[in-house]
């Protein structure tokens, strides 16, 4: 009766410990999709990123823009060498006008020289922005990830896609904004402490 007991006994714990198992595999997962351009865009954390980048992005074009103002300079002082000759080219001497020319042509090639040396000084600053980009976007993303972990943990959800992958989404389903407001919160300074009376 004993032996018969315990074997019952085995028998239904095994079948309820397969019973949990078999519920855990068939549960379905919550799923909910986040839209990570909107985060950086809207959040405070975002926006501070964003704020670098545009940073990079005018430095490199204030180096442009004066490399630019320079050979238009360059430019202008070939134009009124090259006016100057034509004008003075019957009254110059051989000497003169041949003077004249090589000032020309040794301006066009500093020209030259400056243009290639601006353009690689303007690439190689354009390869150092890349790569601080990728480097502020790697921050953002391992400060956001923690976030959208902590939200999806508190909404109950399983898996959280980006809203790239997803061709539909409900807003039910969309932590988007949470996780916005959550980082938000995160980012702010924290309350100032009241000041000690004396």
């Amino acid at each position: 009766m004993k032996k018969t007991f315990l074997a019952a006994l085995g028998t239904a714990l095994a079948v309820a410990g397969a019973a949990t198992a078999q519920e855990a595999v068939t549960r379905t997962a919550k799923i909910a999709v986040i839209d990570m351009a909107r985060v950086s865009a809207e959040s405070q954390i975002g926006k501070s990123y964003a704020a670098q980048l545009e940073k990079l992005q005018n430095e490199i074009s204030e180096a442009a823009a004066r490399k630019q103002t320079e050979l238009q300079a360059m430019d202008e002082a070939i134009r009124v060498l090259q006016e100057e000759l034509q004008k003075q080219g019957a009254v110059l001497s051989q000497e003169a006008r041949e003077k004249k020319e090589r000032e020309i042509v040794q301006k066009n090639r500093d020209r030259q020289a400056f243009f290639e040396d601006g353009q690689a000084e303007i690439r190689r600053m354009q390869e150092r922005a890349q790569q601080q980009a990728q480097s502020i976007n790697n921050e953002f993303q391992v400060k956001v990830r923690p976030i959208v972990e902590q939200v999806a943990q508190e909404k109950g959800y399983d898996l959280v896609l980006d809203s790239q992958v997803a061709y539909t989404i409900s807003k039910d389903f969309d932590l988007t904004r949470d996780v916005i407001a959550k980082a938000d919160q995160s980012a702010a300074p924290p309350p100032a402490a009241p000041a000690a009376q004396p």
